[in-house]
């Protein structure tokens, strides 16, 4: 048996200490004031005096006891649960405990109370998670035990305990699914607390390590001070955890470089938001606090960071700029114990808009290496400059920093998370760290991780109310605001509506094409129900017919429909990719190329993208969409990855066009030619079985009827209608307006685009005239009939 022990000596300090815990404000006070009392008295030379300052020590010893012996009670020596649980457990643990009992209380402790908030454990869940449990705690006693080994942790802790009524429910497994967490994440949870609470603990510790002799070694540094920014003297501590191992390696070689006797200098060359920032931090408090091997000589040396655009905006230009950098070197060489820090050094090595070269400058002070200096880059500058001044980039001691992978991120965030809720005010939750990870890898393209997470958890706790709970929730509403994706993509009844009736509104601006229309709407209400794959676009389809039958219209009313508004298409002519090298085109940087394919996407990641005449492309280029098709990504020219996940792709084509005219001419079923046509454009060598096979449906576009065409100028007339709306004119066709209209507009070539020409011909011709000549004003209706449409016509 292995019960709770209400009368062990641990126990009853516990509880003691509780109590004391809460009067220790009123017993300060006491003593504060018999022992000004006492000593007045004394002074007046009253016995009472005596008394009162008696009462003082008294309470001062009480004071003394509970702050060495009560907070924190040693564990015992055996391995009963009452030599291993903690305090607060057992200051709050009553008699005959039972498991109930026991769940009631836990979130009062502190890591119950943190596993409450960031992980959804509140004190109603687990009372009722308790009362289908047996009510004697032994076996949760039992199950603590076992996870406080495996987590290595100090003591039994109510969080742990929490986590062990979880854990003996025979539906445990149902409870965290709902919760959407698995048993890992609140292990998880236990290292993240115990981690947090231990940097609490030492916080003190990494401020004072130097000692005074370390401050007073500075020399006279106004220009570092002004222009610099003192990493040393922030106080932040960037424990071990936080770091990746390969960024601790890293750590390690700063040492051994500094330490040695070849060049003083380190470039720590890695992208944007991998965390070279962090390892400069990491390495300031190792020097500080003497950790590991560290040579006298490196040992307390304070690290500056300069801000190179404060430099470059204060100086007139790069003599002065040369000038200014000369005399804060010296300053830094002269005061013996500083290592220079130039954060984003391309600014000094290249002649751009905010960036000045002033590499013969710098170049001879690094190639001396008697002055300590770290500079980061990220990999596409340090090649231009290597391929520039080769000089400049042997003399540097290059060191790779990879970026951060998921549980490395996860746990930097976590560390994170105090910091951040400081600055705004809210409480961040364990799921919105894992969406804050999840969704940054997929939408924030200009940094890497663990910069992009971070970034990304930062904006959401910035949205959320001040004391709001930040969740997944907050993330996704973020980057629905500020990329524009609609994450959750049915929400609300209205969407979810929308979706069930997605071929009803499509066909509200299009007309006929069945299949196709079916096949986007089924796409589409597979990706809001989380069913379909997603780490493939939302659909991807090859749309194959004549020309004017609808299939650009289709990509037009999916947007307009679904991905809010016509704004929302992406649209490239594949007619002007018709060379090798037009795949540069295609994946060009923003920067230099817009209205590239990348560029767009990464731009506006929720949209219709749309491919038109694919047949015309260059087969290089058609090679270069198979991973977008395939996997949902593309990868620009600077190798980054952008992602195709939230998009619809079509491509449309006229190959086939003649064979479907011929097929439809003799009466037979569309859906028949379907293999025979794919088959023939493989053949005939238009299109690569393998590129094909990429798309999820293959749909097929008839030529429009002379009925359809009736719906189509219907259509027209509304658009006509909507144009005509805020004159408070609207127009109306008598059947056999629309007759003569369609028997003029039809064209089985050209399909629909015929029409249109017609109605502005007629339709719009005869509206304009009359609002010209005041027979129609605001508030009229217009009535064309088959005369007046054949008059246009004529004229």
């Amino acid at each position: 048996m292995d019960n709770f022990d209400y009368n062990s000596i641990r126990a009853r300090k516990a509880r003691l200490g509780r109590v004391l815990g809460k009067l220790k404000v009123l017993l300060i006070l006491a003593f504060v004031s018999l022992a000004i009392s006492g000593s007045y008295l004394l002074w007046e030379r009253v016995s009472l005096g005596y008394l009162l300052l008696g009462g003082a020590i008294i309470i001062m010893m009480i004071l003394i006891w509970y702050q060495n012996d009560l907070i924190k009670i040693p564990l015992g020596t055996g391995d009963s649960i009452n030599d291993l649980l903690s305090n607060n457990c057992l200051g709050l643990f009553g008699q005959n405990l039972t498991t109930q009992q026991m769940a009631e209380v836990l979130h009062k402790t502190r890591s119950g109370h943190f596993l409450a908030i960031r992980f959804g454990l509140i004190s109603s869940l687990l009372v009722a998670i308790a009362k289908g449990l047996d009510s004697n705690p032994e076996a949760i006693f039992k199950t603590a035990k076992r996870i406080r080994q495996e987590l290595k942790a100090e003591v039994i802790s109510g969080g742990i305990l929490s986590i062990a009524i979880i854990e003996n429910h025979p539906e445990s497994e149902l409870i965290l699914k709902k919760m959407k967490l698995e048993l890992s994440d609140l292990y998880e949870g236990i290292d993240w607390y115990n981690h947090l609470h231990g940097l609490l603990k030492d916080s003190k510790k990494y401020q004072k390590d130097g000692g005074i002799a370390r401050d007073l070694s500075f020399g006279y540094i106004p220009l570092l001070q002004r222009f610099g920014r003192n990493l040393s003297q922030q106080q932040i501590s960037v424990k071990a955890r936080m770091l990746q191992s390969a960024h601790r390696d890293i750590i390690d070689k700063m040492v051994q470089t500094f330490s040695g006797g070849g060049r003083q200098n380190i470039a720590l060359v890695g992208p944007v938001g991998s965390g070279r920032t962090t390892i400069v931090q990491a390495f300031a408090e190792r020097l500080l606090s003497a950790e590991g091997e560290i040579s006298s000589s490196l040992r307390y040396r304070q690290i500056f960071m300069l801000d190179a655009g404060a430099l470059i905006s204060a100086a007139g230009g790069r003599g002065e700029l040369e000038g200014l950098m000369m005399r804060i070197v010296s300053e830094a060489f002269s005061a013996k114990n500083i290592i220079l820090y130039l954060d984003n050094a391309h600014l000094f090595f290249e002649e751009a808009v905010g960036s000045v070269d002033i590499s013969n400058l710098l170049l001879p002070i690094i190639e001396a290496g008697r002055l300590r200096m770290i500079l980061t880059l990220d990999e596409q500058k340090f090649l231009e400059i290597s391929a520039k001044n080769s000089a400049l980039a042997n003399a540097l001691n290059t060191i790779t920093v990879e970026p951060a992978g998921e549980t490395e991120t996860m746990k930097i965030m976590e560390d994170q998370v105090p910091f951040i809720e400081y600055r705004h005010g809210s409480i961040i939750s364990y799921w919105a760290l894992k969406e804050a990870y999840r969704m940054s890898e997929r939408y924030v393209h200009d940094l890497t991780q663990p910069g992009r997470a971070l970034n990304l958890l930062e904006a959401a706790a910035g949205y959320a109310k001040e004391g709001e709970l930040v969740t997944e929730e907050t993330v996704q509403k973020v980057l629905e605001h500020s990329k524009g994706v609609k994450v959750q993509l049915a929400d609300n009844d209205e969407d979810k509506q929308k979706l069930l009736n997605l071929e009803t509104l499509i066909h509200q601006r299009m007309i006929d094409q069945e299949q196709a229309v079916k096949a986007v709407a089924d796409a589409l209400r597979r990706a809001a129900a989380k069913v379909r794959n997603d780490q493939r676009p939302i659909g991807t389809f090859l749309f194959l017919g004549p020309t004017g039958v609808g299939k650009t219209e289709l990509a037009k009313a999916i947007s307009e429909v679904y991905f809010n508004g016509e704004k929302n298409i992406i649209r490239l002519d594949l007619n002007e990719f018709v060379k090798a090298d037009d795949v540069s085109r295609l994946i060009a940087e923003g920067a230099k190329d817009a209205t590239s394919l990348t560029a767009q996407v990464m731009k506006q990641p929720f949209a219709v993208v749309l491919l038109d005449e694919i047949e015309k492309a260059h087969p290089q280029v058609l090679t270069t969409l198979l991973q977008m098709l395939d996997e949902g990504v593309l990868r620009d020219e600077k190798n980054r990855e952008v992602s195709f996940r939230d998009t619809i792709v079509i491509a449309t084509s006229n190959a086939g066009a003649d064979k479907i005219r011929e097929y439809l001419s003799s009466k037979k079923d569309l859906r028949a030619l379907k293999d025979k046509l794919v088959n023939e454009l493989i053949d005939t060598g238009q299109f690569k079985p393998e590129f094909l096979n990429r798309f999820d449906e293959i749909c097929l576009f008839g030529p429009l009827s002379k009925e359809n065409l009736l719906k189509v100028v219907g259509l027209m007339i509304n658009d006509v209608n909507k144009t005509l709306a805020p004159q408070k004119i609207s127009v109306e066709l008598t059947s056999e307006a629309k007759t003569v209209l369609v028997e003029h507009g039809y064209d089985p070539l050209l399909g629909a685009r015929p029409m249109r020409r017609i109605v502005q011909k007629t339709v719009e011709n005869l509206v304009a005239k009359a609002v010209l000549s005041g027979e129609v004003g605001s508030g009229s209706d217009v009535k064309i009939t088959a005369d007046m449409v054949r008059g246009q016509l004529e004229e």
